[in-house]
């Protein structure tokens, strides 16, 4: 007899004790004992995860093929703001980064996918197999292999290749079969030899469910009641084969096993006394789990599913099931073709009986009759739908040992999320979910349940499907809106780590200390987190500004050849008639142009006066850095907040009225920054109090957020900013906050303070009643900057200004003073000024110290309550408190 029909037999012998010892499932029994400490068996494999499309970035680089994925995310509405994983966290070219931080955190294992289209740009072997594919993944197993790291590889994370969806209908289409087999195959061909360790397929039940029933994902299908079944029931098969290519063609010489990844959230009934409850409970698990499960270790689908399946399909007028069903040769092909079962849980969720009537259409879910609650006291502090409930991991864990025969288990993906725009890295709500998590996995293998390995989702944070980069799982957090996508360790980091070294936990002591020093390597992460923009800057410096002098340097010598350098003044005309047509000598102009000294001063070029300037010919706000496409729509985050009614129940914010000082208009300055942060920066900030729940603060943000809105066009540089900051700083207590803001702050482009002449800006009388220059109803709208470059005389006349101005404010102060003095010698009442200027606060500090100061003097901001955000039409839109000190300078 061949030796591989002895080991094919041998093989089924084996399964054969796991499949008939299935016993029925506890559904009364919940032990939700007390935390447990011990350690797990020797071997025992940790490890982090990983997909392509969500890490690798470079989606078009070396040949790569579109994937649905790429074509998806590039729709307008399908992502959260518009996101896209075209550059993720570049990935494709920071291997070597990345292995490092698994080397150092002593990673048994990494759990990464294959990019279907960079190895098969058309999804199909005999076209076009891109070698530069090959040897990306090639590269990556050999660095993971030399720092003792196993590689564990998945075939399919959702990236089927754009031709086979368009040519073939995708996963609809039983050609994806064979397609698929042949690009395992190639896998198997080219990198068998050093990974022992495959998973087909990830989650599929997204793949299905997603993909062609609610259309959420790619390919954004919704094909109610057909599409996800039909598209399972090829993954199924696909499966099948690749198992048995593997089996025949590979397993003999590489030794080793090919299995799947199924996500499960576990489903508790409401009531455990009530047997309805218990029954919707497993249709629950049997739909979600069970679905892939089943079929792969008994042959077929659970039969409570194509019991309710037939009969809601007969319901509805059908002839035949929705669900697809297998041929008795596909049973027997099918069954037992999973050598590890790959488990992926996040949640779980309460589940009680809900009858559907056949009415409601088609559908996966009406096909159940059944409702998931969730428990209001559950953590959820990161993606919606997950909440923290660690005894449904160790529910989930017995089901799969009950149900399947004991099979091997390596959990695939467990792991928790935080949605918020700036992040803590002092994550110790994740570090709870860790300790929590494996613990009730540990509570599972002293049950006896074959548990080999744990992999924490995920490494990095990275791109969450139709999220966005709105949610982070990463043990690292990655700056999305650097170029060079930096990775920072949060505090999870030196936890999961601790973890790794002890295989467990070894005891209370020891886990209170490793909290305790997580938490203290996390805070100098956060200041190396809040120093990057300043870092970013540096190096634009040097690789931008450096060049771009010595180059005008060389440009400038070839001047003096072309004597158009001299002493009378250059028309502009005869210079762009010279340089028609002629890139060298356009880039000869563009040189005179910029070595022009003040131009503004001689009058040689003018500037266009602010009056005569509509409001559409002005730059373009720019929207915010992203990896992808993040366009900025309007409301984008004040509708979504009262759709949720988490905004919308928020008590009323009383808004007062006040006079308004109409400012007279600067000239538009060709020197003036636009700074990049204004508006994503306030939205920021509306999300993170928001996800707070700070209640009134939510409330203002949102309206400084609606005001905000109506500055995008203006011009406002770097100072007075900050002074909006200041005030808004106010409204956060909270770590994350300030964290936030501090980024804010070094994002900011830097420019000189505004100090003109006062002839420079001519002030009418009727818009300054106090006299003093000060204009507190738009601090974002100042006169025209100093230049770059500074003489003796401007600096003269800057220090003049100054004086000036201290002398006036001082003046003004006394008359003030002694006028409310006097007032209130003859009556009780506080006074008002009789010329109509603001009296001054409590909280006002206007004496001679605080402004002899050469810097502006910012006062510590009230609190928002305390001067309410003016509404009136005319009025400028700044709380009444922002007043610019220097200003009238």
């Amino acid at each position: 007899m061949p030796q591989h029909s002895v080991l094919r037999i041998c093989h089924i012998l084996l399964l054969a004790p796991c499949i008939f010892s299935s016993e029925d499932f506890d559904w009364t029994k919940n032990e939700k004992g007390s935390f447990q400490y011990g350690t797990f068996p020797s071997g025992f494999s940790w490890g982090a995860g990983s997909s392509a499309y969500q890490t690798e970035g470079a989606w078009d680089k070396d040949g790569k093929g579109k994937s649905i994925w790429d074509v998806f995310s590039h729709k307008r509405g399908k992502t959260h703001r518009n996101d896209t994983g075209d550059s993720s966290c570049d990935g494709y070219n920071k291997i070597k980064d990345d292995i490092s931080l698994m080397k150092d955190m002593k990673l048994n294992h990494y759990l990464f996918s294959i990019s279907w289209p960079r190895i098969l740009p058309s999804g199909i072997k005999t076209d076009y197999i891109n070698e530069k594919g090959i040897e990306h993944y090639d590269n990556m197993i050999n660095m993971l292999l030399e720092n003792r790291i196993t590689p564990i590889v998945t075939l399919y994370h959702w990236d089927l290749p754009q031709v086979l969806e368009e040519k073939y209908g995708g996963w609809q289409n039983a050609s994806m079969i064979n397609f698929f087999n042949d690009f395992a195959n190639l896998c198997f061909e080219r990198f068998g030899n050093r990974v022992k360790y495959w998973i087909t397929f990830n989650n599929p039940w997204s793949v299905a469910v997603e993909g062609y029933e609610t259309g959420e994902h790619a390919p954004g299908l919704k094909m109610r009641g057909t599409g996800a079944y039909n598209a399972a029931h090829n993954i199924i098969k696909a499966h099948a084969k690749v198992w048995h290519t593997y089996d025949t063609q590979w397993r003999n010489k590489q030794k080793g096993m090919v299995g799947i990844s199924l996500s499960a959230d576990w489903g508790e009934p409401v009531d455990v006394t009530n047997q309805r409850d218990i029954e919707a409970a497993e249709r629950y698990v049997q739909f979600y789990l069970g679905w892939f499960a089943t079929p792969l270790f008994n042959g077929d689908y659970p039969q409570i599913m194509k019991d309710y399946i037939v009969r809601k399909s007969a319901q509805q007028g059908l002839s035949s099931s929705r669900l697809p069903t297998f041929s008795p040769h596909e049973k027997s092909y099918i069954k037992g073709t999973c050598d590890f079962l790959g488990i992926s849980h996040f949640t779980t969720r309460y589940i009680t009986q809900k009858n559907f009537p056949s009415n409601r259409g088609n559908s996966y879910f009406t096909d159940r009759d059944l409702a998931e609650l969730v428990d209001p006291h559950w953590p959820d502090p990161g993606s919606e739908w997950l909440y923290a409930v660690p005894w449904g991991f160790r529910r989930l864990l017995s089901f799969v040992k009950t149900q399947y025969g004991d099979p091997m288990i390596y959990v695939t993906g467990n792991g928790v999320s935080e949605k918020m725009m700036c992040t803590e890295l002092c994550d110790d709500w994740r570090m709870q979910y860790f300790t929590d998590y494996i613990n009730e996995m540990l509570k599972a293998v002293k049950d006896g349940v074959n548990v080999k390995g744990y992999t924490a989702w995920s490494l990095l944070d990275k791109f969450e499907w139709d999220e966005g980069y709105s949610e982070r799982f990463g043990l690292y957090y990655v700056d999305f809106g650097s170029k060079n996508k930096p990775r920072y360790p949060k505090a999870s980091v030196q936890y999961y780590k601790r973890i790794i070294s002890s295989n467990g936990f070894p005891n209370q002591r020891e886990i209170e200390s490793w909290k305790r020093k997580a938490l203290e390597t996390c805070t100098s992460s956060n200041q190396l987190l809040a120093a990057d923009p300043l870092i970013r800057h540096m190096e634009m410096v040097t690789e931008i500004v450096v060049p771009t002098v010595c180059t005008l340097c060389i440009l400038l010598i070839l001047l003096v050849n072309v004597r158009l350098v001299s002493s009378e003044p250059v028309d502009v005309a005869v210079l762009i008639s010279y340089t028609r047509n002629d890139v060298t000598k356009t880039l000869t102009f563009a040189v005179i142009l910029c070595t022009m000294i003040d131009p503004l001063e001689n009058g040689q070029f003018d500037i266009p006066d602010y009056e005569h300037i509509e409001d559409e010919t002005f730059p373009p706000f720019p929207p915010p850095s992203s990896p992808g496409r993040r366009d900025l729509e309007e409301d984008a985050f004040g509708n979504e907040g009262e759709e949720e009614g988490e905004v919308s129940k928020l008590a009323e914010v009383p808004v007062a009225k006040r006079r308004t000082v109409k400012r007279p208009r600067p000239k538009l300055d060709a020197n003036r920054l636009i700074s990049e942060k204004g508006l994503p920066a306030l939205r920021t900030l509306y999300d993170e109090v928001k996800f707070k729940g700070k209640g009134h603060e939510a409330e203002n943000l949102k309206l400084l957020m609606q005001k905000m809105e109506n500055w995008a066009h203006r011009l406002y540089p770097k100072m007075q900013f900050e002074e909006f900051i200041d005030k808004v700083e106010s409204l956060g207590g909270k770590k994350e906050v300030q964290t936030c803001l501090k980024r804010i702050r070094l994002d900011m482009p830097i420019i000189h303070e505004d100090f003109v002449e006062e002839a420079e800006v001519p002030v009418p009388e009727e818009s300054d009643p106090a006299g003093d220059g000060v204009f507190p109803e738009d601090p974002f709208i100042h006169s025209t900057p100093a230049p770059a470059s500074l003489t003796e005389e401007q600096q003269r006349r800057i220090e003049l200004n100054k004086q000036l101005a201290l002398e006036r404010r001082l003046a003004k102060q006394k008359e003030l003073e002694s006028s409310q003095n006097s007032v209130q010698g003859d009556a009780d009442e506080p006074s008002t000024s009789s010329s109509g200027q603001y009296p001054i606060q409590e909280n006002q500090d206007i004496s001679d110290q605080s402004i002899s100061n050469q810097t502006p003097h910012k006062e510590k901001p009230a609190v928002l309550q305390n001067s309410p955000l003016n509404d009136n039409d005319g009025a400028s839109p700044v709380p009444n408190d922002i007043v610019d000190d220097d200003d009238s300078n």
